[in-house]
């Protein structure tokens, strides 16, 4: 398989907190921890390196919040060398994107948020072999970086229409890094306003405080969701969008498409504009809202307790770009227990 990187500068035993996976495995499977290892998490500080679409202070403000596991610090993109935090005190938190392309031509885009720490003991072998006049020594220093780190905690992004179709047209290394420079200048993303991502760094903040550990694939309903019954769950805009894989586009679901998706679901709905949940869940607002992930046809639906951050219902299956009416009369089901 052929593998062209968009390198990053760096995904329970108690199984109620997917959609975020707090463990070892870069598969986001529910592993636990090897012994000691989130406590040499915990004594480490955590750079946070976040889109510029946001101002620096605006991360700040919601990490003070909910951030508690380790001391942490916001750096800027473009002022971001993995080799200023290479010393083994660090642990880096930053948005992490790959191309896979197989060879029958096939491509898959992975974009994830991810918590890490350094293989400082592998990382200092390898950087003893690099000297600076290497040839390609710049893109050896990241592919290094990114193939010693263990991570902690990672959190699938739902990229948009816009992005897939030019992380599937970069065939060379050079393409895309052009490509994986977009997560950091432009909103590539469904489901990372600063509300959401608030809610992100809580969840997987609160699981690691318990000594935790969670993976991606475990269903689940928590009794919580039955609040449903008379609470409005919101919906992003975002979502009444169509993707198309044949043609890497969406497009608007209009009124009859929007009406037989959510004939099933019993209870009251809205949908929402980004910056209006973006604002309710700042302000902290007793809410449920609908966060939806789609990853190369692998679905993660949930619904997010948006003061709390904390999933009341979860859903992963495979084979589907897209909501579907199934998906609202399974959670009509659920709730209505």
């Amino acid at each position: 398989m052929k593998r062209i990187l968009l390198i990053v500068m760096l995904a329970l035993s108690i199984q109620n907190y997917a959609q975020v996976a707090v463990t070892p495995s870069y598969r986001g499977a529910n592993d636990p921890f090897e012994k000691g290892e989130l406590e040499r998490f915990k004594a480490t500080t955590t750079i946070f390196v976040l889109p510029q679409i946001n101002k620096k202070e605006d991360y700040e403000k919601i990490l003070k919040e909910v951030w508690t596991v380790t001391p942490y610090k916001v750096v800027e993109y473009k002022d971001f060398k993995m080799l200023d935090y290479a010393d083994g005190t660090y642990s880096i938190a930053d948005f992490d994107a790959d191309i896979k392309i197989t060879s029958k031509g096939t491509t898959f885009v992975h974009t994830n948020f991810a918590v890490r720490i350094l293989d400082k003991e592998k990382i200092d072998k390898r950087l003893k072999k690099l000297k600076p006049d290497d040839k390609n020594y710049d893109r050896k220093i990241k592919e290094l970086f990114r193939e010693d780190l263990i991570y902690i905690a990672r959190a699938p992004l739902s990229a948009n229409a816009v992005y897939i179709a030019e992380a599937m047209k970069a065939r060379t290394d050079e393409k895309a890094q052009i490509v994986f420079e977009k997560i950091y200048t432009e909103n590539s993303f469904t489901n990372t306003n600063l509300g959401m991502l608030k809610n992100y760094f809580q969840d997987i903040n609160q699981i690691i405080s318990k000594g935790e550990h969670s993976g991606l694939y475990d269903d689940f309903t928590k009794p919580e969701i039955k609040n449903l019954k008379e609470a409005t769950l919101y919906i992003p805009e975002a979502y009444m969008m169509e993707f198309s894989p044949w043609k890497i586009t969406d497009k608007l679901r209009d009124e009859k498409d929007l009406k037989k998706l959510l004939e099933d679901y019993k209870y009251k709905y809205q949908f929402i504009k980004d910056e209006d949940l973006q604002k309710k869940i700042l302000n902290n607002e007793d809410i449920y809202y609908l966060r939806y992930v789609s990853m190369n046809a692998n679905k993660y639906l949930q619904v997010v307790n948006a003061k709390t951050g904390s999933p009341a219902y979860y859903f992963y299956g495979g084979g589907s770009y897209n909501l579907k009416d199934d998906d609202f009369e399974d959670l009509s089901k659920a709730i209505s227990k």
